[in-house]
């Protein structure tokens, strides 16, 4: 005979089945400057790639109000497809303790899609709309909207066939910096 406390009869059968069914709600994080970029990224699915670019690259300790405030152009996932294999598997299972060659492989995407300090689009337009990366190149920044742009790198060619990078949700803020959400990342020359 089965102990009353482990029967659990259809109903609660039923109950369990709908129980594990239920879809877990993820936590939206406040975009207010309250958070830390990192803790940000690693926070949204679509920016796991880029959230890993960050570490794998070594550039980590750039971030952090110790180092000052940081501007990223932050790629979704999906931006990346077209990039090398090696490039995405190190992406997709990064090593918690990447060599230098792997760190070689990603840092030149980090680098083209960061630059220091809190640029959010009213300080870019000041500046001409341009932006000095951590690579030292220059983005043009056109607006097309209040929080959408078209990101150029100067002296590199557009690539037949493949979209241009946009912005397509800028001034995200953190406590750190801010980021802008991209469609892919900037390329380095």
């Amino acid at each position: 005979m089965i102990a009353r406390r482990h029967a659990l009869g259809a109903g609660g059968l039923a109950l369990l089945l709908a129980a594990c069914q239920t879809p877990i709600i993820q936590r939206t994080l406040p975009e207010d400057g309250t958070i830390d970029l990192l803790t940000l990224l690693r926070g949204k699915p679509e920016h796991s790639r880029f959230a890993a670019a960050l570490q794998v690259s070594g550039a980590v300790p750039r971030l952090g109000l110790r180092s000052g405030a940081v501007t990223l152009f932050a790629p979704v996932n999906d931006g990346f497809a077209g990039l090398p294999a090696p490039v995405l598997a190190l992406l997709d299972n990064p090593p918690s303790n990447p060599t230098e060659a792997q760190r070689a492989l990603v840092q030149p995407i980090v680098f083209a899609n960061a630059a220091f300090g809190l640029l959010r689009f009213q300080d870019i337009s000041v500046r001409r709309n341009v932006v000095v990366t951590w690579d030292r190149a220059r983005l043009q920044v056109q607006p097309s909207g209040t929080r959408t742009a078209t990101l150029v790198r100067e002296g590199v060619t557009q690539v037949a066939g493949r979209a241009p990078v946009t912005i397509t949700r800028g001034d995200v803020l953190a406590s750190d910096g801010v980021l802008h959400v991209t469609s892919a990342p900037v390329l380095p020359g």
